[in-house]
């Protein structure tokens, strides 16, 4: 990576770039002109065909612009201009240079990385549902038991169902249809858990599976919402 500190570095990569793309913009070509000024890299001829190039396609009250900057010498290097020209080798190397080269993907520590991600993800859309929480899970298998009890015999004493009697007295509810509402909410969510948890084994399967790293990457990407 080039210097932050050195301002024609970062000039010079924009300006090749640009001429890689055949930008035709004023920036381009004032760049250029000044890469050329100050022989940035030995090139100095680049920079001024370069220029003259991109000053040739400009609109006219750019180009003017351009040129009424120019000193006698620099415009006699502006009246012929030919093709885009080639970037000198040294420089292609030279910023070449500055470009990172990409780091080797671990495989095995992506499929680690994407196989938590999933494992985070199906937990955290369960919590849609549920309250975390150790103490919340056991009130809950408390609660269906209770539940389960009072449907099955309706004259249970209230002392065998604290949950229920509290939950009724709390909602206004009988504690019959406060069983019901129980046990059909964790009807509802045997089906949703179910969903979420063959979409993460499922998930996990493919992670395993894939190869390269963008498939691995792709197998973690898991829509877990069943609408």
């Amino acid at each position: 990576m080039y210097r932050i500190d050195s301002m024609y570095e970062a000039m010079a990569d924009a300006v090749v770039k640009a001429h890689q793309a055949q930008t035709v913009d004023r920036w381009v070509a004032a760049s250029a002109i000044w890469l050329a000024r100050q022989q940035i890299f030995g090139v100095q001829d680049f920079w001024y065909e370069l220029a003259a190039k991109v000053t040739s396609l400009l609109p006219d009250a750019d180009r003017l612009a351009i040129d009424e900057q120019l000193s006698r010498q620099e415009e006699k290097l502006f009246q012929n201009t030919g093709d885009w020209p080639v970037v000198p080798s040294g420089l292609h190397a030279v910023v070449d240079s500055w470009s990172p080269q990409e780091a080797e993907i671990d495989i095995d520590l992506l499929r680690a990385e994407m196989v938590a991600k999933v494992d985070r993800e199906a937990e955290a859309y369960r919590l849609n549902f549920i309250t975390a929480g150790d103490g919340q899970a056991m009130t809950y298998q408390q609660k269906l038991a209770e539940a389960r009890a009072k449907l099955a015999n309706t004259s249970i004493a209230d002392a065998e169902i604290p949950h229920i009697v509290a939950e009724a007295e709390a909602t206004g509810m009988t504690k019959t249809d406060v069983a019901q509402s129980i046990v059909d909410t964790f009807a509802g969510w045997q089906i949703l858990s179910a969903g979420i948890e063959g979409k993460r084994m499922a998930a996990k399967k493919a992670i395993a599976e894939a190869e390269a790293a963008e498939a691995i990457k792709a197998a973690a990407a898991v829509s877990w919402s069943t609408e």
